[in-house]
């Protein structure tokens, strides 16, 4: 019995490490948006067997980065400007007020090394750490509430939308703006001033579907 729970352990942990190792490509888009993934090309390059890569293909269906497609395979999920703009006002609406309740869960040393880290993106207008801190600092926020199924609802959100943050439009007008939106919101949690973090959190998300509704738009003209 004891053997057979190791292997099982082993198992899925091989299963998590080529899922992880997917998703983090998706989300980057290091793997584009209707690539299809192949499995053999996939099981070289990791060094594990099909059963791995299989499991983890079937948790990324279930995260809605990849689409199973009959007798064609595995396709990484489109990312069309409808689907930006839905992601975008998903987040608006759902972000502020889900997450404000549990402001004051949130270490405040967590928060001031998040503070950090955005001014010195600022000071060396790092943009490539800049999309990365920006998934980071919003994944905090949603796993501080220690809540499931937020955290699962939100997660699905910002793993979709990290797709979007890691396109080169995104990288290059918002690193300023986002930096400085983060900066304010942590300010405001550091000094318990939380009814100010929800507005300028609204604001945030806010700002944010009107720039990209605008700028996706203007690309379609």
């Amino acid at each position: 019995m004891g053997r057979e729970l190791i292997i099982v352990a082993k198992s899925e942990n091989l299963t998590n490490q080529v899922y992880q190792t997917l998703k983090d490509k998706i989300i980057n888009n290091e793997v584009l948006p209707n690539t299809y993934l192949d499995e053999k090309v996939i099981c070289e390059s990791l060094g594990v067997s099909r059963t791995p890569v299989r499991e983890a293909l079937a948790r990324l269906e279930q995260d809605g980065l990849v689409v199973f497609i009959p007798r064609r395979g595995v396709m990484v999920s489109d990312l069309s400007l409808q689907t930006i703009i839905e992601l975008i006002h998903i987040r608006k609406v759902m972000e502020p007020s889900l997450l404000r309740p549990y402001f004051r869960l949130y270490d405040k040393d967590v928060l001031r090394d998040f503070r950090d880290r955005q001014e010195k993106v600022l000071e060396n207008e790092d943009v490539e750490t800049f999309y990365k801190l920006d998934y980071e600092f919003h994944k905090y926020l949603y796993e501080g509430t220690k809540k499931r199924h937020i955290i699962k609802l939100l997660s699905y959100v910002s793993d979709q939308h990290q797709r979007i943050r890691s396109q080169d439009y995104y990288r290059q007008r918002r690193l300023t703006k986002g930096a400085k939106d983060h900066i304010q919101i942590i300010d405001a949690l550091l000094h318990d001033e939380y009814d100010l973090a929800y507005q300028l959190l609204l604001t945030h998300t806010s700002d944010m579907e009107a720039y990209y509704h605008g700028l996706l738009m203007s690309d379609m003209a």
